[in-house]
């Protein structure tokens, strides 16, 4: 199951007042998001895409050589 299709089944579950909460953070979020430079980036990459990159910088990126200087 997806991320959008467990927030639908969620949101189908839930009381109005809760679906309204949401529905009124997400508008405050699409409205941030469309004033930030780095928005057109925003969810460009998949889960497993994420997760590769997440990992990849993890294992690579992180490294320190004492030694180096």
């Amino acid at each position: 199951m997806t991320n959008r299709e467990e927030l639908i089944q969620e949101l189908e579950q839930a009381p109005d007042d809760v679906v309204q909460t949401l529905l009124d953070f997400l508008h405050r979020v699409k409205a941030t998001r469309k004033a930030h430079p780095l928005a057109k980036f925003a969810g460009i990459l998949s889960d497993a895409e994420a997760a590769e990159l997440k990992q990849s910088i993890a294992t690579e990126c992180r490294r320190v050589d004492a030694n180096e200087w």
